[in-house]
């Protein structure tokens, strides 16, 4: 898949997410029902990506699906 054409995008703005790195987020920073339970458990590591006009902040986990991910 030709990610640089299929970009993540604001769903409340519309305009490309930038990519701001890769963080770690140790276990209990985060409640895990928020971020989907037992499937994140020892998946400390996640892209980040935010919008540069709202500031909303998608999480993706480290090393699922980065193929379809810009960078």
């Amino acid at each position: 898949m030709d990610n640089i054409s299929n970009p993540i995008v604001c769903p409340r703005c519309q305009i490309e997410l930038k990519y701001t790195g890769t963080k770690k987020i140790h276990e209990g920073d985060i409640p895990t029902s928020l971020i989907g339970g037992e499937f994140f458990e020892d998946k400390d590591r996640f892209d980040i990506y935010v919008c540069p006009r709202c500031g909303r902040v998608e999480f993706f986990v480290d090393g699922i699906g980065e193929e379809f991910r810009p960078r």
